[in-house]
């Protein structure tokens, strides 16, 4: 028997329970996902190909709900579809993912629209929408809304989810729907019963419209002139009434049990400050920036009004958009000392649109994750990866999900998993650098 041997055999037992202590905690504690906090994941994941996606350090994995799908009539549950959801659920994990998941609010059920009048959007000029459900304004779709997440956590737990996607225009985010096609102008979605006031359906906590009968661009409200402030007290209310509707998902999720990372999606840069303030002097007339002005996207003005209950991210979409000067621009250490409640007209202009949601985030004491914008609003190129990953560790997000896990695989240029792993791969070896 060697000295070495001897010595081993010879341990305190003391030492040796601490010895076993320290192994048995590093079986049972999850792994890291390396030197890098930041998880890469992919949007519309494909459940088969989750597993290479994982061994290329590809860590989250996007599940999407369709409500329409899982709900098909009322308090009818589609089996069929529910399964298949569960079914792509065990694949994600078993390929060891986390999984994001997105229940598919933006996608109603035909049913609902029949069931409650109330359902659907109002603008200023008589259109309704019956593509986006009106959780701003309708209690009761609300009601609807809430007992359809119940089923799906009930379906699949919870705490099977290590993120939900939080919005409320068609494609789930943080804006009002756009105008319908053929719509005289912008269409404000503040005009149905309820909001008007003619209606007992407001949800709790939502105010009924300032102004009764008052329609952006009318110069008069009862008679008389209407003053900038009764407009900006008009579209304060708008905006805060968009901000309950994202809230409202956030209480819902979490008295379901759900205690993971919300994410709230912010597309684009939104208005700005001075837009905002010229609009207002226009009476909303839709002289200045009508189409964002309309979808409520004043982000430097509703991210704040977003409650912080738990993990909840503020996620620009917007990673690789192509906006900025220079184009797809990342953050700077000097960008905190921007007011963005009144920043120099030129700054927001020259940043990208991730630079300026990023400030505006921080300010209010958000973390920040982020999401390409996808080769539909920015076609992407050799070396866009890369810009990427700079606006990533420039803004210090937690995360990318790249849009979309198709495009790493249809020849897409500058989109291919080899980049997306050769990326995550630079990525983490610059951050053991610095650590």
């Amino acid at each position: 028997m060697t000295a070495r041997r001897r010595a081993r055999l010879l341990l305190p037992l003391g030492i040796l329970a601490a010895v076993l202590a320290v192994v048995l905690t590093a079986l049972l504690v999850p792994p890291r996902d390396g030197p890098s906090q930041v998880l890469f994941g992919t949007l519309q994941t494909d459940p088969g190909r989750a597993r290479a996606e994982h061994r290329h350090g590809v860590r989250v994995a996007h599940l999407q709900v369709h409500w329409d799908r899982f709900e098909p009539a009322d308090g009818v549950y589609d089996r069929g579809y529910s399964d298949e959801v569960a079914a792509e659920l065990r694949e994600f994990r078993a390929a060891g993912a986390r999984v994001e998941v997105s229940l598919g609010l933006q996608h109603p059920p035909d049913w609902v629209f029949e069931k409650h009048a109330s359902a659907a959007f109002a603008d200023q000029y008589g259109n309704r929408s019956t593509e986006v459900p009106n959780l701003v304004f309708s209690r009761a779709l609300r009601e609807e809304a809430a007992r359809y997440a119940a089923r799906v956590a009930k379906e699949l737990g919870p705490d099977a989810f290590w993120a939900v996607r939080v919005g409320v225009s068609e494609t789930g985010e943080f804006t009002y729907p756009g105008s319908p096609e053929g719509a005289e102008g912008a269409s404000y979605w503040a005009f149905d019963d309820a909001a008007q006031g003619r209606s007992a359906d407001l949800p709790a906590g939502v105010r009924a419209t300032p102004l009764p009968g008052w329609r952006p661009g009318d110069a008069a409200y009862r008679g008389v002139p209407v003053t900038s402030a009764q407009v900006a007290a008009w579209d304060d209310w708008y905006l805060a009434s968009l901000a309950d509707a994202v809230n409202w998902q956030v209480r819902l999720y979490r008295s379901l049990g759900f205690d993971g990372v919300v994410k709230v999606l912010v597309p684009g840069s939104g208005y700005y400050p001075a837009d905002r303030a010229a609009a207002v002097r226009s009476r909303l007339d839709g002289s200045v920036a009508p189409a964002l002005l309309a979808r409520g996207a004043g982000f430097f003005r509703t991210v704040g009004l977003v409650r912080k209950d738990g993990e909840v991210h503020i996620v620009p979409t917007s990673v690789v958009d192509g906006t900025g000067e220079p184009r797809n621009n990342g953050c700077a250490p000097d960008d905190a000392r921007i007011d963005v409640q009144a920043p120099p007209s030129a700054v927001p202009r020259t940043w990208s649109s991730v630079r300026w949601v990023t400030a505006i985030a921080a300010r209010e004491g958000f973390p920040v994750s982020g999401e390409s914008a996808g080769p539909h609003v920015a076609p992407y190129h050799p070396g866009v990866m890369e810009e990427a990953a700079r606006q990533t560790r420039s803004c210090r997000l937690e995360g990318l999900m790249w849009a979309f896990d198709e495009n790493l695989y249809d020849g897409t240029p500058g989109s291919s998993l080899r980049e997306y792993a050769h990326m995550i791969d630079r990525f983490q070896d610059e951050e053991r650098r610095r650590a």
